[in-house]
């Protein structure tokens, strides 16, 4: 059994965050492209790649386009937001059934492929939001060997 050793910067303040970056790390191993965050929820995300690109599907239904932010942070892509619960909560008597999740989200996806950072598209579609991500193909080259 190996031992983990946790070194805590700034004392117990912000221990949530060093215990999800130690959760994410050692769920990798299995679940290679996807983390999460403890959030309000966890929006279903489906993550593939083909010759040419990664591709990230995530469902956000009832999340408005300008509540999602989408960005790249070393070798992971990042997307938060919020989905506002329609129902405000004092105009509610008694719930019978409450599944959805609501409140702020975030996903992290671990980019495990080269890829061409200026080629990162994001487009919104009926609650879905689907990231392109093209990879960084290796060129072929051949190189003259010169005689001395």
């Amino acid at each position: 059994m190996d031992i983990i050793k946790i070194r805590f910067e700034s004392g117990f303040s912000n221990i949530h965050e060093h215990i999800q970056k130690l959760m994410d790390e050692m769920l990798s191993v299995s679940r290679p492209f996807i983390t999460s965050r403890i959030t309000g929820w966890v929006p279903d995300a489906d993550v593939y790649e083909t010759d040419e690109e990664l591709v990230i599907v995530i469902n956000l239904a009832g999340v408005k386009k300008e509540d999602i932010e989408v960005f790249l942070y070393d070798n992971y892509i990042y997307v938060r937001g919020i989905r506002y619960q329609p129902v405000r909560e004092q105009e509610v008597i008694r719930y019978h059934q409450l599944e959805l999740g609501y409140g702020e989200f975030e996903r992290a996806f671990r980019i495990p492929t080269p890829i061409n950072r200026n080629s990162i598209e994001a487009s919104w579609s009926d609650g879905i939001l689907m990231i392109r991500i093209k990879k960084h193909l290796p060129v072929t080259r051949t190189i003259k060997v010169k005689a001395e």
